[in-house]
């Protein structure tokens, strides 16, 4: 027979070994407070009966036998609330005893602590607990024993309580830690199980399905991490889609010139070299779109992080610069530098070379002649400030999120040489370098604001 599912979670397995454990240390402090509290009235009680006895042995030593016979019976006849029981035998001889006890209760005792129950006639048929010493008195004429002890009722009262009051005690520790134990587990069980549950229907296809988030606890913060998680593999399953549609959709049109031109090429006798330069220019064209997508997902994959190291943002902007200043001189375009020092990043060269390169190839492509382009590197505390703004026409604010998709193209660029893939490509290394991307009216103009985390004085990853 199966356990139904709460009893198998890890959480109530767990509970289990805590109340167990937790009884073991409830009933080993309970053991301890009985034998010192028990043990210590146990031992007063053992005080005045030793003082009870020694008081009989000055009576045996300094008259015999018969002044301590003596002394018992006066003792036995001043009974107060202590309750004491005294009894001396002779060895052979049962009717020479003295004392308030019926019978000799401890055949065989001579020497020792012994507890027994004895009914006394007058204090009614319940037996009464008595805790004694007996003792050897050993004359010369005859041997004599001597029994001195007294009612440990109370004691036996406090004992039993004591008793009762561990197992209650115990008992419902046990049964409080247990349904504790239950509580817990159908928590965590129904966090669980709308997991399982969202998780069965999105394996089924129902891609928007999400975990219900409640409360603050961990398990709050679990759901909200698979939900991330959900909406990233969302978003990529749509990203997916869309690039596919991109591809289907811009590739198509040079696909199909290239195949038209080789059909032509096909019929001629000799083909002219500018024909065959165009098929090259379509194929390295649609070569370069494939190798851009390639390169985007290796860089959404993380292939790049394990090269990732410490590097001057400032000297690659510095490089980048340098390289596009002969084309923008020739297109009459000015490129500003603002570039500070000391900003340390933990990234991988070529990926932010290329998120530049991409940053200011498109500037120039869009900045009009005879304006200019600003590169600015700031640091700024735990961040380095990357900023690329033109002069061009800009970017509207609600285009402005869609153009860092993959082929995403507005209608006035259509007539600029690409492919829609270079903004895409800068935001994925963004996002590969735990950073933000975004795009702002430069009044006239596009700003791009790329920030990164700075690394530390030590050269290492930032936390």
């Amino acid at each position: 027979m199966r356990l139904p599912a709460i009893f198998r979670t890890s959480v109530f397995q767990v509970t289990i070994l805590y109340v167990g454990l937790f009884g073991m240390s409830v009933a080993a402090l309970g053991a301890f407070i009985y034998v010192s509290t028990v043990g210590y009235l146990q031992g007063q009680t053992d005080e005045v009966i030793e003082a009870e006895f020694n008081s009989a042995m000055d009576q045996f030593i300094s008259g015999g036998p018969r002044r301590l016979a003596g002394w018992i019976s006066q003792r036995a006849g001043q009974q107060n609330e202590e309750r004491f029981y005294y009894r001396m035998v002779q060895e052979g001889y049962d009717d020479a005893s003295v004392g308030n006890l019926p019978e000799w209760p401890a055949p065989g005792v001579v020497d020792g602590w012994i507890d027994f129950r004895v009914v006394i006639t007058d204090e009614g048929p319940e037996p009464v607990p008595v805790r004694a010493f007996v003792t050897d008195l050993g004359t010369v004429q005859a041997r004599y024993f001597l029994l001195i002890g007294r009612e440990i009722r109370e004691l036996e009262q406090i004992k039993g309580l004591f008793r009762r009051a561990s197992i209650l005690g115990l008992g419902m520790t046990m049964l409080l830690a247990l349904t504790g134990g239950l509580a817990l587990a159908y928590g965590a069980h129904r966090h669980v199980a709308a997991l399982s549950r969202t998780t069965r229907r999105i394996i089924a296809g129902d891609l928007g399905q999400r975990v219900p988030v409640n409360g603050h606890d961990e398990h709050a913060e679990l759901a909200q991490s698979v939900n991330a998680m959900l909406d990233q593999i969302e978003n990529l399953m749509a990203g997916l889609r869309h690039v596919g549609d991109s591809i289907a959709h811009d590739l198509r049109g040079p696909l199909t010139r290239l195949r038209t031109k080789l059909e032509m090429l096909a019929t001629e006798e000799t083909p002219s070299r500018q024909s065959v330069e165009d098929c090259l220019a379509q194929a390295d064209g649609v070569l370069a779109t494939f190798n851009a997508l390639l390169r985007i997902a290796r860089v959404e994959s993380g292939a790049y992080r394990k090269a990732f190291a410490t590097i001057d943002l400032g000297l690659i902007a510095q490089d980048i610069a340098d390289l596009y200043q002969a084309t923008a001189e020739d297109n009459l375009v000015e490129i500003r530098r603002r570039i500070d020092e000391n900003a340390i990043v933990f990234g991988d060269r070529e990926l932010l070379a290329q998120a530049l390169t991409n940053l200011l190839d498109n500037a120039l492509k869009y900045t009009p002649v005879g304006a200019h382009i600003d590169i600015e590197v700031k640091r700024r505390r735990d961040r380095v400030v990357l900023v690329v703004a033109d002069s061009g026409p800009g970017i509207p604010a609600e285009d402005r999120e869609r153009v860092l998709q993959r082929f995403a193209r507005l209608d006035a660029s259509r007539s600029k040489p690409g492919n829609g893939l270079g903004l895409a490509l800068v935001r994925a290394v963004s996002d590969q370098h735990e950073g933000t991307l975004a795009l702002t009216d430069n009044g006239p103009g596009l700003r791009v604001t790329l920030t990164l985390p700075a690394a530390d004085d030590s050269g290492t990853e930032p936390a």
